[in-house]
């Protein structure tokens, strides 16, 4: 089943209006016409896939309608499907979540401190959710987008933002123009990025709608998309706390790592082979990544093949590996049409060393030879002073708060530093050669301190 990009695709609102008057979820959906995954029927509304002919009966016997009134007969790509003002509009950009994984562990109370602030807050326009790379900001925004109460409350449907350091903000634009129906003589005349948000403003009106603005690097990026009207409601994802808290003030909220138990159950889920291995493997696995949730997912994918055949040698071998900081950062991720989170460079591999890279490299060098430094700390929960952090690194108040603001210091209690330990092992594997000549002195530093 060929798949579209989602700028050219065209949704289906009559085969999910069908759908929406019975009732029934696109899961439901799935099972009476017997097609073996739900995110089949969300590409057929997104318009991102056409049904084949066996399920194109399916679906017209199931709803008792024609071809025509489901739209499902193929047309010019020159005549799109009709759009009805009034539908719900459901962006096919949401990404779809494939995973072994069917609940977001250690994140219940979270989502419901979420739903409350989007959908029963008062006043509350614009919220943000910060947090290191990996941290999972993205799965918790895809679990909003797809939550029945979520999408009931914002009636009138759900765009999603996929931004990124470089979006092509005239071109998201333009493909929210056309699932909210701008004309073809509306859409050209239409010039600049102004122009464009004044005229979604315009169509949108006063629907209720829920605007997902995902992986924001910058403050203009995010206000860019914010071109709903009174009655919309926003929510950003952000690696950058600085971004975060400009943008969403009070309503920004830091996601954090999983802790202990959290990690070794996400661990269990998606590799139950590991129930057969000591406890304390597991515990000293999550440990290794300091409960970073992709960090766990790309070690679980990676013991899942290895576990396969149950042959121990194979296992102890991998288990054995992962306990090397640089084997963990070179782990890739597989990349789907339905990929979501951290958008690398085409071609560039996906790996925990270049998402952790894509924030590295965007500081000062200044900045990031003073994060190198900081390496030789004990990462957290350890904390040191930042009197030890400028001896060790060598550098200047504001720019500890250079790496504060971007995310890749912390501040703990009392207003000590914390490194999380997947940034600490990133830092160091960057300095191993360019600082071997120094570290010996600021390990003798520490011991002052």
């Amino acid at each position: 089943m060929p798949i579209k990009p989602v700028a050219l695709a065209h949704p289906n609102i009559l085969l999910r209006r069908a759908r929406q008057e019975r009732g029934w979820s696109q899961q439901e959906v799935a099972d009476l016409i017997e097609a073996p995954q739900s995110f089949m029927v969300t590409r057929w509304e997104n318009g991102t896939a056409f049904p084949g002919p066996g399920y194109r009966e399916k679906l017209c016997a199931l709803f008792g309608k024609s071809r025509q009134e489901l739209g499902l007969l193929k047309q010019s790509p020159a005549v799109p499907l009709p759009c009805d003002p009034l539908a719900p509009v459901y962006d096919p950009a949401i990404p779809i979540h494939l995973s072994n994984v069917h609940t977001l562990i250690g994140r219940e109370q979270l989502l419901a401190q979420l739903k409350q602030q989007l959908c029963c807050g008062e006043n509350v326009v614009l919220s943000a959710l910060y947090g290191l790379p990996g941290v999972g900001k993205t799965t918790l925004a895809m679990a909003l987008a797809t939550d029945p109460e979520v999408q009931n409350h914002f009636r009138d449907g759900i765009l999603w933002a996929g931004l990124g350091q470089q979006p092509d903000r005239l071109a998201l634009l333009r493909r929210w123009g056309s699932l909210l129906g701008l004309s073809q003589a509306e859409s050209t005349a239409l010039e600049d990025d102004k122009s464009w948000v004044q005229a979604l403003r315009r169509t949108i009106g006063t629907r209720r709608m829920l605007i997902l603005i995902d992986d924001a690097w910058s403050i203009a990026d995010a206000l860019a998309c914010t071109i709903g009207g009174a009655n919309c409601t926003y929510l950003i994802t952000t690696r950058q706390p600085e971004v975060a808290i400009r943008v969403a003030q009070a309503q920004a909220i830091q996601v954090p790592e999983l802790s202990l138990d959290e990690g070794v159950q996400l661990l269990l889920q998606m590799v139950p082979a590991l129930l057969e291995v000591e406890p304390e493997v597991c515990r000293n696995l999550v440990q290794a990544v300091g409960g970073l949730p992709l960090a766990l997912c790309m070690m679980g994918n990676y013991l899942l093949v290895q576990t396969r055949h149950r042959q121990p040698r194979r296992v102890q071998a991998a288990l054995a590996s992962l306990q090397r900081a640089e084997a963990r950062l070179l782990l890739e991720r597989p990349q789907t049409t339905s990929a979501y989170g951290p958008r690398l460079p085409e071609g560039a591999p996906r790996t925990l060393r270049a998402i952790i890279g894509m924030s590295v490299d965007m500081l000062d060098e200044a900045s990031r030879q003073a994060l190198f430094a900081l390496s030789v700390f004990p990462a957290k929960p350890s904390t040191f002073s930042e009197e030890a952090a400028l001896a060790v690194a060598g550098a200047k108040a504001d720019t500890l708060d250079r790496l504060v603001d971007c995310g890749l210091l912390e501040i703990g209690a009392q207003g000590r530093y914390q490194l999380h330990q997947v940034i600490a092992d990133y830092a160091r594997s960057r300095s191993s050669t360019a600082m071997t000549g120094s570290e010996a002195g600021g390990h003798m530093l520490l011991q002052r301190f």
